[in-house]
C-alpha cells in the first residue's frame, strides 16, 4: 500500500520529538508492507474510525489522523494530520506555543513592521479608510445588512445553526477534539488573539467559511467572528451581540477595532 501524505501534514512532523517520528516511521513501514485489508487488522488494536473515513492512532505523544482507501492504483494510506499531546507542565499555561507569535516574530509584531500598523498605514486604520469602517460603509454594519447579523440571519447563528455550534458539533469543539486544543496539540498553529501588549487572549476555529469561534485558554467560547467582506469580519458575543470587528492587514494578520474604531490588538 502506498503512502501519502497532505500539506497540512508535512507543516506538522517538524514539531514531533525523536521518539513520535520514529513510531510514525515504523507505521508507515509498516503500512507500504500490507494491502489496506491487513494493515487494519494488523493494526485494529491501536486504532480508532472516526466520523466518515477517517482513522485516528495514538503513537507516543501524539494523535495521527489518516484515511485509508483505493484508487486506480491500487490501495493507499492518506495521513492527513498529527497533534503532538501535551502532558508537561508547559500545557497548563495560558499562553500556547506558534511560530507566528508577534513576542518572537517580529513579522507579526505592528510595533516593528509598520506594514500591519494601523498608524503607519492608512489603508488598514479604518478612520482613515471608510471601506473598512462599519460606520461608514452599510455593506459591512450588521446593524444594516441583515445578511451579516445572526439574529436576523439564522445560517450564520450558532443558537439557531448546529453545525457551527461547538456545543452540538464536537468537531469544532477543542474540548472534544483534541487536534484543535492547544492544551492537547502543540502543532494547533492558531490563529491567535493578541491585545496590544500581544497577550494572547483566545484562540480560532474555524466553523465553515463563514464562520469562526473564538475560545479562551480554558476553550470555553469567547467571541465568533462572521465574514462581511474580503477585508472585514464582525465580531460578537455568544447572545449574538455585535462587539467589534477585524480587518485584513495581509494573508495572516487581522486587526481588532471596537465599535468605536479604536485598535485593539489582532489575530494571527
Amino acid at each position: 500500500m502506498k503512502v501519502l501524505v497532505s500539506p497540512e501534514f508535512n507543516t506538522k512532523v517538524p514539531t514531533l520529538n525523536k521518539e513520535a517520528i520514529s513510531s510514525l516511521s515504523a507505521l508507515i513501514s509498516s503500512a507500504e508492507q500490507y494491502d489496506k485489508n491487513d494493515f487494519i487488522l494488523n493494526n485494529s488494536a491501536s486504532m480508532s474510525l472516526l466520523d466518515g473515513d477517517i482513522y485516528s492512532a495514538k503513537i507516543n505523544s501524539s494523535r495521527l489522523y489518516f484515511t485509508i482507501g483505493t484508487d486506480e492504483q491500487g490501495d493507499y494510506l492518506l495521513l492527513l494530520d498529527i497533534a503532538a499531546l501535551q502532558t508537561s507542565p508547559s500545557a497548563r499555561s495560558n499562553s500556547f506555543f506558534t511560530t507566528n507569535n508577534p513576542k518572537t516574530n517580529s513579522a507579526f509584531n505592528p510595533k516593528l513592521n509598520s506594514a500591519i500598523n494601523p498608524k503607519l498605514n492608512s489603508a488598514i486604520n479604518p478612520k482613515l479608510n471608510s471601506a473598512i469602517n462599519p460606520k461608514l460603509n452599510s455593506a459591512i454594519n450588521p446593524k444594516l445588512n441583515s445578511a451579516i447579523n445572526p439574529k436576523l440571519n439564522s445560517a450564520i447563528n450558532p443558537k439557531l445553526n448546529s453545525a457551527i455550534n461547538p456545543k452540538l458539533n464536537s468537531a469544532i469543539n477543542p474540548k472534544l477534539n483534541s487536534s484543535l486544543n492547544p492544551r492537547l496539540n502543540r502543532s494547533y498553529g492558531g490563529p491567535y488573539l493578541y491585545d496590544n501588549s500581544l497577550n494572547q487572549n483566545a484562540y480560532s476555529v474555524r466553523a465553515n467559511s463563514k464562520v469562526e469561534i473564538l475560545f479562551n485558554s480554558g476553550g470555553d467560547i469567547y467571541r465568533f467572528l462572521v465574514v462581511a467582506s474580503d477585508r472585514v469580519k464582525v465580531e460578537f458575543d455568544t447572545e449574538n451581540t455585535w462587539t467589534g470587528y477585524y480587518v485584513k492587514a495581509n494573508e495572516k494578520v487581522w486587526l481588532k477595532y471596537s465599535l468605536d474604531n479604536e485598535w485593539l490588538g489582532l489575530l494571527v
